[in-house]
């Protein structure tokens, strides 16, 4: 027969696994694929905008600051659109805890080394370093069940494919493909920026993904995210002027330099949509699926800006969709462990 604590308890637990994966095996996950895809190309437009909005003369601290107002100043404007103003406020105020609003630090990174970063190296090498960072970042938050439903365990396959993805950053650091002065080191230098920054983003997500959960509403996810990066940022500034570090500051008004502008509104959507796909890939397999939209469009962009797209870079990006490969390939199906139903006596 069964024994309480031994057989049963496996089984009870063996169960509840099964049950869980049934459940999430029957969730529709194409709109939450297609959302990660829209999500990459984002990213890759947003730091586009905010490195041309640093090169216009406005410096990458000031760049990444317009790009955090106007991504808190657009996720208001979506929140009284919807006409949930109340809730929101009423939710923040008697749920939200502060790591709602300090998760939204780890967004600034990517904003300021990419405001900095991109005008030296281009977007598609930007775009592999932090893709591989997501990738590291994204197994360990997977494996602690961080942003997640259930616990994802570190497997061969995936650590293949974070491996692959730390190639392919290896690859495209190797020339520093568009750069236009960095050099080899500068290149090196810049590119690790870049994976930390990105497994920072990484951790965004993952936290964002446990807002969304704890709030239901992954629009106050992004917003106290982005409350809570605006409000460290804007210290920044304030220290960096007071200190004299900040140099002239322009801001571009001709007509032609409107898109330079977009990163506030292009963070808005990047935030909202990650908080609401990361519940359902789980912060390594949006990361992967982020890699196609994010690297192609990369690749035209710094093609179309004239910025040389070389061998390493090309290389670089067949490595990080090996790396998407092997990243969602299917596991197989679980099968009842031998000693599940217990022993009998």
């Amino acid at each position: 027969m069964l024994t309480p604590g031994t057989g049963y308890s496996r089984r009870a637990h063996y169960d509840h696994r099964v049950t869980t994966r049934r459940a999430a095996a029957r969730t529709p996950i194409a709109p939450a694929v297609l959302a990660a895809a829209m999500v990459g190309a984002l990213i890759a437009l947003q730091s586009m905008a905010n490195g041309d909005l640093a090169v216009a003369g406005t410096g990458a601290i000031i760049a990444g600051w317009v790009s955090y107002v106007g991504t808190l100043a657009t996720i208001l404007v979506v929140v009284v659109a919807r006409r949930r103003a109340s809730a929101t406020v009423r939710v923040l105020r008697e749920r939200a805890k502060p790591w709602w609003y300090a998760i939204g630090l780890c967004g600034i990174p990517i904003v300021l080394t990419s405001a900095y970063g991109v005008p030296i190296v281009g977007v598609a090498v930007a775009s592999v370093g932090s893709v591989a960072g997501q990738t590291v970042a994204g197994l360990l938050l997977d494996s602690r069940g961080i942003g997640v439903p259930e616990r994802l365990p570190l497997t061969g396959r995936r650590l293949a494919a974070a491996l692959t993805a730390i190639a392919g950053l290896a690859l495209a650091m190797v020339a520093g493909s568009g750069s236009t002065g960095a050099g080899a080191g500068g290149a090196v230098i810049i590119g690790v920026l870049f994976f930390v920054s990105g497994a920072l983003l990484a951790v965004q997500n993952a936290g964002n993904g446990a807002v969304a959960q704890q709030s239901g509403d992954p629009v106050i996810a992004g917003f106290a995210s982005a409350t809570g990066g605006t409000v460290v940022i804007t210290a920044i500034v304030a220290v960096a002027a007071a200190g004299g570090f900040l140099g002239p500051v322009s801001f571009p008004a001709a007509p032609a330099d409107w898109y330079r502008y977009l990163g506030g509104p292009l963070g808005a959507a990047i935030v909202i949509t990650a908080a609401w796909a990361v519940r359902r890939l789980g912060t390594f397999a949006l990361t992967l699926t982020v890699v196609g939209g994010q690297l192609l469009t990369a690749v035209v962009a710094d093609a179309v800006r004239g910025l040389g797209v070389g061998w390493t870079t090309v290389a670089s990006v067949v490595a990080i969709i090996a790396a998407t490969a092997l990243g969602v390939l299917p596991a197989r199906p679980a099968t009842v462990p031998d000693d599940a139903g217990g022993t009998s006596g």
